[in-house]
C-alpha cells in the first residue's frame, strides 16, 4: 500500500516511516503542505497521515485541499496532539500524540478495514509493534 506521512517533527516521522516500511508498504514522507500537496499528485498515496501543527499551512488544509482536487481521494488520517484542532469532517480517523507504532498500525488497520471490499479485510492484518 502506498502511505505518506506529513510530519515535521523529524523523529516522529522517521520512526512512522520505518514501521509502516517494515509491514511493506511503500512510504514517502513530506515535512510541509506543499511537499505533501505535490506527492499526493506524484506518488498517489492510498492512505495519508497527516500532522494537524504544520508549518506554513495546517493539516485541515492539507485535507481540505486533498479532498477538493482528487477525484478519488486518499483515505486521511489525522496525526495531533491537540485532538480538538482536527476537523473531524475531513479526516476517516486521528490519531492522538503522544502515541506508539502500534497505535499508528491500529488505526490504520481499523479504518482501512471499514473501506476494504468484500474478501480483502486480511489484507490489512499488522505485526503488533509496541515500540513508542
Amino acid at each position: 500500500m502506498r502511505i505518506l506521512v506529513v510530519e515535521d517533527d523529524l523523529d516522529f516521522g522517521d520512526t512512522v516511516v520505518e514501521h509502516l516500511d517494515r509491514l511493506g508498504h511503500q512510504v514517502r514522507v513530506a515535512s510541509n503542505a506543499p511537499q505533501a500537496l505535490a506527492l499526493v499528485d506524484t506518488f498517489q498515496p492510498e492512505v495519508v497521515f497527516i500532522d494537524i501543527g504544520l508549518p506554513i499551512f495546517d493539516g485541515n488544509s492539507v485535507a481540505a485541499a486533498i479532498r477538493e482536487h482528487s477525484t478519488s481521494p486518499p483515505c486521511l488520517l489525522a496525526l495531533t496532539a491537540v485532538v480538538h484542532t482536527a476537523d473531524v469532517s475531513l479526516f476517516d480517523a486521528c490519531v492522538a500524540k503522544p502515541t506508539t507504532v502500534a497505535d499508528v498500525s491500529r488505526v490504520l488497520s481499523a479504518t482501512l478495514l471499514r473501506f476494504a471490499p468484500q474478501g480483502e479485510a486480511g489484507r490489512f492484518d499488522d505485526v503488533e509493534d509496541t515500540r513508542p
